[in-house]
């Protein structure tokens, strides 16, 4: 079970380093990350640029949080258990509170636009509510296998296999929108509000 534990956390780390890198590589696009939360119902406009900068810490710090329950897990310290609970809670927060965003804008029909790690801007759908359901299933999943499972030392090799399984695994989720596009090419659409960046 550890090496499900790793594979997990490991396709968690590929997820949000790739989503923080896409709201910190300059301020423009951390301001197009905030404009991309103000066509979401229930959220005042006040509130949009500390949530945004919120979201943002808040994926940096599961990048670190991640990688580090990836090291404590290999090396199977007593650590593991309770630093991997504390990440996996704080990532089950933020993609609970993400995933209902997202829910709401497709609800609302607010013509909300999303990269989400593709290479053209996608109208949110459902396609983006059922990968962060996926990433939610893989956080609850984790938590459970690393709940259940007494640390200890993983061979190189195995740890190596379980991350490389993970990364491959994250990969398919971001480029889902590219990945759908390809098999299953959508009519153009009218320009609506960009919403980039957004797991």
């Amino acid at each position: 079970m550890s090496y499900v534990s790793l594979g997990l956390l490991a396709a968690l780390w590929w997820v949000f380093t790739n989503s923080s890198w896409s709201k910190i590589r300059s301020p423009a696009d951390q301001r197009a990350f905030a404009d991309s939360l103000r066509p979401l119902p229930l959220l005042p406009a006040r509130l949009v640029s500390p949530v945004a900068l919120l979201v943002t810490t808040t994926e940096l710090g599961l990048v670190l949080g991640t990688g580090w329950s990836m090291v404590v897990l290999t090396a199977g310290w007593p650590a593991a258990r309770p630093v991997g609970a504390l990440v996996l809670a704080v990532t089950f927060l933020l993609l609970t509170g993400l995933t209902t965003g997202v829910i709401l804008a497709v609800h609302h029909e607010t013509g909300a636009r999303c990269a989400c790690f593709g290479a053209t801007p996608q109208p949110l759908g459902w396609r983006h509510v059922t990968r962060n359901t996926i990433l939610l299933a893989m956080t609850i999943a984790a938590g459970v296998t690393v709940a259940v499972t007494r640390p200890h030392p993983l061979p190189l090799a195995g740890a190596l296999i379980s991350v490389a399984a993970g990364w491959t695994s994250a990969l398919i989720l971001v480029r889902l929108d590219d990945l759908v596009d390809l098999f299953l090419p959508t009519p153009a659409t009218r320009p609506g509000p960009s919403t980039r960046h957004r797991p």
